[in-house]
């Protein structure tokens, strides 16, 4: 870990994504923007060739009679992803990213709800669209060489639209709908400026090169990966490349060779599970592991040395994880650290495009967000006792509003501040905040005492036999609130265990285990926390496309429902 210092990078304002995109392509011209899997080779698309690519797709969408429209973006990471997102915000209109995700029925409402004119889809997309009204023209990724061949000779033809088209940095440019946790999705706002100015503060304080490479895996149409893994990369001359799925996710580490890697703490946990299980399975391996975590810990410099199979799953050239979107273990933090990667947790919203706090090159740590970016404001308010508020914010970065929802819009920004709905804890020593649960989430019991799931989660999940779990509160019979917690095994543990989670013959010893992983997480908490009811789950919680637990679907509710009498 390092100290903090109020050190930042000197990075120039950008103002819109087309002067992102301009300025990198004058200034890397012939360096690799993106890494493309082609025929079994990698194949590198360079940023003057992206450039001319943009240019020609938006002068044949303008053709289209789509400037200044609103269109619609749904598909797998891949470059037509990328392709379509700059042709829309930096020389035609509107982007609208959709989850792919979405089932059809959600598309069209929310397409409907968007008003889009057009959508850009890979072809997998396509039965989604069937629905759709006939006026939303449908144009798919495969089609692209085609639309930029026809888009380049109308600007050889002497079309002025690319050329002649203008920005207003400040209107609507990109309109995403949430994907949260709690409610119904809900269309947030944001300006080329906000988008501009947060990924301008997160490279102030992340120093990326025209040596690093990112493998994208997460979703891009969600604003974490869309910032992080996607235009800071571009905004610096850094490329891009895109993991084909989960399944592959080893074999294209190896193929790309990634510098920086954008997680989710379940993706990131799941990997350190794997490389910790190898070696568990090894002859005399945990001895190792343990001699090489004091060896590492002792000579931080050697670890990248010590750890050179680690790194060797991670491709070879892996040196920081950006971590974001929930809590990562502390646990985990640390351990990757030994090993030699830099590992960044952050903090944000949709609403805030989405970067309010993030660790920087001259800090980190495992049990906080870091500090709040330049340019933003933070404060707690109203802080307890104990020095928890909610986080509220101001900055460049704050959405314009919900889309045509200016009640849900005035319930979050009040006398000009951002209302996140996060609780936190601020260290004036560091400068730093610690997300401690969400204001809607939080139990309360009778006599006003406050508890927050994800420190109960935090314990269950130090049992190697809960993969996932849900903490809430739920009515006793003396009226009070108790704290009631949902577990799905780790069938994986199980196995290794010799129990089937399907198997009705285990479940007893299976309730037993996680038993005793309640007792054990009661042992750490004080009485007014403990856990008094346990549901264990035979299916996955319903998530987030960042991987995090859907707490007010009905899927995630219904084990409850049906298993009052499970106690702990």
């Amino acid at each position: 870990m390092k100290k903090n210092v109020p050190y930042v990078y000197d990075i120039p304002q950008l103002l819109t994504l087309r002067e992102l995109l301009e300025r990198s392509a004058e200034r890397y011209a012939e360096l690799p923007a993106f890494a493309v899997s082609a025929a079994g080779e990698v194949e590198e698309i360079s940023y003057a060739d992206f450039y001319a690519d943009v240019a020609a797709l938006a002068t044949y969408l303008q053709d289209l009679g789509l400037t200044g429209k609103k269109i619609g973006l749904i598909g797998k990471n891949c470059y037509g992803w990328a392709l379509s997102y700059f042709a829309v915000t930096a020389g035609c209109g509107v982007i609208v990213p959709f989850d792919k995700e979405y089932k059809a029925g959600e598309l069209v409402g929310l397409a409907a709800d968007a008003e889009i004119a057009a959508i850009l889809y890979a072809p997998d997309q396509a039965e989604k669209l069937s629905d759709l009204p006939e006026s939303v023209l449908r144009i798919p990724f495969d089609s692209f060489p085609n639309c930029i061949e026809a888009g380049t000779q109308l600007m050889e033809g002497g079309d002025p639209r690319w050329a002649s088209y203008r920005i207003d940095p400040h209107a609507l440019g990109v309109l995403i709908y949430t994907s949260g946790t709690t409610g119904v999705a809900k269309g947030v706002m944001l300006s080329q400026y906000n988008i501009c100015a947060d990924l301008c503060g997160v490279l102030r304080v992340f120093h990326v090169t025209t040596d690093d490479r990112t493998l994208s895996v997460l979703p891009m149409h969600h604003t974490y990966e869309c910032l992080a893994g996607f235009l800071c990369p571009l905004a610096s001359g850094a490329s891009i490349a895109f993991n084909g799925s989960i399944r592959t996710i080893q074999a294209d580490f190896a193929r790309y060779q990634p510098t920086v890697f954008v997680a989710v703490p379940l993706l990131l946990e799941k990997l350190h599970g794997k490389i910790v299980g190898k070696y568990a399975a090894m002859k005399g391996g945990p001895a190792i592991l343990a001699a090489q975590r004091a060896l590492a810990r002792a000579n931080p410099r050697s670890a990248r040395k010590i750890f050179s199979a680690v790194h060797r799953v991670f491709g070879g050239r892996l040196r920081a994880i950006i971590c974001g979107a929930a809590a990562l273990s502390p646990e985990v933090y640390r351990d990757l650290e030994t090993f030699g990667i830099a590992i960044y947790n952050g903090y944000g919203l949709t609403e805030t495009a989405p970067v309010l706090m993030v660790h920087r090159d001259s800090y980190r740590c495992a049990t906080d967000v870091g500090p709040a970016l330049p340019g933003v404001i933070a404060r707690l308010d109203e802080p307890n006792e104990e020095g928890v508020g909610e986080l509220i914010v101001r900055g460049p970065n704050i959405m314009l509003g919900y889309y045509r929802n200016p009640a849900a819009t005035a319930e979050v920004i009040r006398d000009g501040w951002f209302h996140t709905g996060d609780l936190a804890r601020f260290d004036p020593k560091t400068g730093a905040y610690a997300i401690v649960g969400r204001c809607k989430t939080m139990i309360v019991t009778k006599n006003g005492k406050k508890i927050f799931p994800e420190e109960i989660e935090y314990y269950i999940s130090q049992s190697p036999y809960a993969a996932e779990c849900m903490a809430f509160g739920m009515a006793g019979k003396d009226g009070d609130v108790k704290v009631a917690v949902s577990v799905y095994p780790d069938e994986e543990a199980l196995r290794a265990a010799g129990l089937d989670l399907g198997s009705e013959e285990d479940t007893a010893e299976i309730e037993r285990l996680l038993r005793e992983a309640v007792k054990e997480a009661n042992r750490s908490l004080p009485v007014f926390k403990h856990i008094s009811r346990l549901i264990i789950r035979r299916e996955p919680f319903v998530k987030t496309t960042t991987q995090k637990i859907r707490r007010n679907a009905p899927e995630n509710l219904v084990s409850a429902a049906e298993s009052e009498d499970a106690h702990a």
